[in-house]
């Protein structure tokens, strides 16, 4: 049995998705097929200097605020080589997910202009709100993405042995993370935006939980929908 461990992150504004190999090492011992390490979520406000005339601009406009945010996932993956060949397009891996390790993070930082008022850091407040209200059920959604993968197996292909095991470990790996960016950043996208939205129409500086409350329930209705 071997474990991999690997990278990937996803945020607002890019998708930042890497899937980097740090380390290659056999694995004896007998673990929990599934194990989570949930990391705090981490809110960081950064002021920045002012190129714009803040008092004219809504509290929605990106050039006077705006909050990134970034659901980090590192897995190491527990795998067993089930069949591999060499054949005349290249060799061939199969690898059989056995265990799952995950650690997840969720980094915050709100940049806001200098002569920003108020009202526009109690709006970047919701989305820093929205981000933590989904990353409270970040365990679940990581345990059931692992479950889910465990026991698949994926084949891997490549010039040489390494590369095609590498392929594999990053289908593998894919199969782990994307569901858990669906239930985490692109539900944060698509809450915040309808946040967005709702403070677009009205002021809503002084009724940011209940904002954030309203969004929450669109996007489910939304979702019912389809």
């Amino acid at each position: 049995m071997k474990s991999l461990f690997l990278h990937a992150a996803f945020g607002k504004r890019a998708f930042l998705a890497g899937l980097l190999a740090l380390s290659l090492s056999a694995c004896g011992e007998k673990k929990n097929p599934v194990r989570i390490v949930v990391e705090p979520p981490s809110v960081r406000i950064v002021k920045v200097k002012a190129t714009t005339t803040a008092a004219k601009k809504q509290v929605t406009d990106h050039e006077i605020a705006r909050t990134d945010w970034m659901y980090s996932i590192q897995p190491e993956l527990d795998i067993a080589i089930k069949d591999e060949r060499k054949q005349q397009d290249g060799y061939h891996v199969w690898i059989t997910l056995t265990g799952v390790k995950l650690k997840l993070a969720l980094p915050i930082k709100t940049y806001v202009s200098e002569k920003a008022p108020n009202d526009v850091l109690n709006h970047e407040k919701g989305h820093v709100e929205i981000c933590k209200r989904i990353y409270e059920n970040s365990r679940e959604y990581a345990t059931k993405a692992a479950n889910s993968a465990i026991g698949k197996t994926f084949e891997g292909f490549g010039t040489d042995r390494k590369l095609a095991l590498s392929n594999a470990l990053q289908i593998a790996a894919q199969e782990v993370t994307s569901p858990y960016r669906k239930d985490t950043s692109a539900l944060a996208d698509q809450v915040s935006s309808n946040y967005d939205l709702l403070c677009e129409k009205e002021d809503r500086t002084s009724t940011v939980e209940k904002t954030v409350a309203e969004a929450f329930a669109s996007s489910s209705e939304s979702s019912s929908e389809r």
